[in-house]
């Protein structure tokens, strides 16, 4: 709002806001005749306000008679007098011949200023601070504020969408019993990565999920849980929010495997995967908040990315972390070279080193003893492309981590050893990755010791995981060799070792077997486990890990598969992807379903009392499984997949009576990027 003590100021800013929307309009035009506009007057305590260095004397209000020219109170109320319109198209600058050489630049364009005089109606043109205009502090209209509109140009802002829609049938998901034959569903999910910043300083990114895994259509019984919207199928309108998942069949009995099997769930509308802030500082970027536990796909963890060459990604492997990166090289350079060194920030070359703290688990916030805390140390090394031995290498990656998990509540001391290596030589792509796992807990022992009566005991840990793959390209065809290893474990006694080690849920190895099958007989024993302890009074679970969720473990897999380009142009896309998986477990002693056997076990030697996920006597050979793909790409935007798998299970999945059905899995899939 304007003041009362200045009614003459608004004429003045809207004739200062025309003269500044006009560029054309140089110091040297024709001056205004001063019966064009009444001159607008202020107070002293105003006119100090737009005090400026070329203003006359006689315009400083702090001198004396600087109040004598102010009109009264009816002589404000008088409205300005109408202006020559052709007088006004001339001092607007709208004269075509104007030269453009005298126009102000962009970046700081010129701003015209009315100053009162000693003698009324008297106009002036200056050139102020921008900061001057208007006196109140109000920005008239075209007045810009130089360092504010510079400040707002290195706002930045990023989007990218996705959003996908998956149908799936396979048949059956049970290969040893008759309670869960054929299963399908259609499923959804919209997913938004956004970032805003401020160039040279920092940023703020999040990802949000919308409607994931949320099936089509209304579902649930009205009035139950979940329930739908409409107590009358024919006449919903309006589908709700549901998912399914692996839970007791109505009726059924809880202690029975076979009684679990698909039931829907209440879906949240919108999850939060990564919310976290960058801060570029002079000798690095920190990153604080919800953020990636691994960046792209490894065998650790696997940040829900579209990395997947078979299947979708479903999770994202997040934690609250603070991270702290910098590039050794570039700091070498800069003490080698001085200030004069212009720093190279590319993440595609250099040697880069990365540590980071982890806020696991909080719990009690008065107690520490049940945090846990995860530390590490990270080293990159990066080449975008070089020219070793006469070959031609591009995008070389070596890394290696070390990680530290610590917990006084179950005395759990956790050490770490990722490796990872890939490149490209001429025609050949290589990506390798091995992690190590070793330490001590009694967190595994306290769930399966109330599982079984047995006692506590500090268990150690040893796992190990690889993965190797090697992409040959000729021409539009490209042959794959991959080979996958994860260690198991077929004792589940609360005092024996731990020497199971898992993939990330996203490191897809399949389509069915892994992904779908033994995610769905292992969910089973899971929900009978989690029975048994519901009365018990234990802090660890670690029955939920049983649960597979589609996790490569205690197996070694051979995957060879081709690739080939139909067709490829710069708008279209059309392949075909075909794949032949074997599998064994890691284990001599075949695969085991911990918990069936730890509610079996009968003393003596394990074997005695192990059983499969099915029942049967534990196998190593989990069988083969066929693989095809066939999919559609418009400019990377759209995305057309269907995929199909049958199994040819092994003795791994055979029930007591060594029988196991083939199983089959057709998926359609859209997908729609932006």
């Amino acid at each position: 709002m304007f003041s009362s003590s200045r009614p003459c100021l608004l004429p003045a800013l809207i004739i200062a806001a025309l003269l500044a929307s006009a560029p054309a309009f140089a110091q040297d035009a024709p001056a205004p005749d001063p019966t064009d506009a009444p001159a607008p007057e202020a107070s002293a305590s105003d006119d100090a306000e737009t005090e400026d260095d070329d203003q006359p004397e006689d315009a400083d209000s702090d001198e004396p008679g600087a109040d004598e020219n102010t009109p009264d109170e009816d002589e404000r109320a008088e409205p300005a007098p109408e202006a020559d319109p052709d007088e006004d198209a001339e001092n607007t600058g709208d004269d075509t011949g104007a030269s453009p050489t005298e126009a102000p630049a962009d970046d700081a364009p010129r701003v015209y200023d009315f100053e009162s005089r000693d003698e009324p109606g008297q106009l002036t043109t200056t050139v102020p601070e921008p900061a001057t205009l208007p006196p109140d502090g109000i920005d008239a209209p075209g007045v810009i504020d130089a360092e504010e509109d510079l400040e707002k140009s290195r706002v930045t802002y990023q989007a990218k969408s996705e959003y996908r829609v998956r149908s799936l049938q396979i048949t059956p998901i049970e290969l040893n019993g008759t309670t869960v034959r054929d299963i399908g569903w259609t499923e959804q999910r919209f997913r938004l990565d956004a970032s805003t910043g401020l160039e040279g300083v920092g940023s703020v990114t999040v990802q949000l999920d919308a409607l994931d895994g949320v099936l089509f259509g209304d579902n649930g019984r009205f009035l139950g849980n979940p329930s739908s919207n409409s107590g009358v199928s024919l006449a919903t309108k309006r589908p709700n929010l549901t998912r399914w998942q692996i839970g007791l069949l109505p009726g059924g009995d809880p202690f029975d495997r076979e009684s679990y099997g698909p039931v829907l769930t209440s879906a949240p509308l919108l999850e939060v995967n990564y919310l976290y802030a960058d801060a570029m500082l002079p000798i690095g970027l920190l990153r604080v908040g919800r953020q990636p536990l691994n960046y792209g796909a490894t065998v650790n963890a696997h940040d829900g990315g579209r990395h997947n060459r078979w299947g979708v990604s479903q999770y994202s492997d997040g934690v609250d972390r603070i991270l702290f990166g910098t590039k050794l090289n570039e700091i070498v350079n800069t003490l080698r070279y001085g200030a004069d060194h212009t720093p190279d920030t590319s993440l595609d070359r250099g040697v880069i080193m990365g540590m980071f703290y982890d806020f696991m688990k909080h719990d009690n916030i008065a107690r520490t003893d049940d945090d846990l805390r995860q530390m590490g140390l990270n080293l990159q090394w990066l080449v975008d492309e070089a020219d070793w031995f006469g070959l031609d290498w591009q995008g070389f990656q070596a890394s290696a981590t070390f990680v530290h998990l610590r917990n006084d509540r179950f005395n759990s001391r956790i050490y770490g050893f990722p490796l990872a290596f890939q490149t490209g030589v001429n025609n050949v792509d290589l990506r390798l990755q091995f992690s190590h796992l070793r330490g001590e807990t009694t967190e595994i022992s306290e769930g399966f010791a109330a599982l079984t009566n047995a006692e506590v005991q500090t268990q150690q840990m040893r796992g190990y995981g690889a993965q190797g793959v090697v992409d040959v390209h000729l021409g539009p065809v490209t042959l794959t060799l991959e080979g996958n290893y994860a260690s198991g474990d077929a004792n589940p006694r609360a005092g024996d070792p731990i020497t199971s080690f898992s993939f990330a849920r996203d490191m897809n190895v399949g389509l069915l077997l892994f992904e779908h099958v033994l995610a769905f007989e292992s969910a089973r024993s899971v929900g009978v486990g989690l029975e048994n302890l519901a009365d018990a009074d234990v802090d660890s679970f670690p029955l939920t890990e049983i649960q597979s969720d589609g996790r490569f473990s205690n197996a070694i897999a051979i995957f060879p598969q081709i690739y080939v380009d139909m067709l490829k142009t710069a708008e279209h896309n059309l392949y075909a992807r075909a794949g032949v998986l074997a599998a064994w477990s890691a284990t001599p002693d075949g695969v085991v379903d911990a918990v069936q056997t730890a509610l079996n076990d009968v003393g003596g030697p394990i074997e005695n009392s192990a059983l499969n996920f099915h029942g049967g006597t534990p196998g190593r050979f989990y069988g083969t499984e066929v693989d095809l793909q066939l999919g559609y790409r418009l400019r990377d935007n759209f995305f057309w997949t269907v995929e199909g798998a049958v199994l040819f299970p092994g003795e791994a999945l055979h029930d007591e009576n060594g029988d196991a059905v083939r199983s089959f899995l057709v998926e359609n899939r859209f997908e729609l990027l932006f």
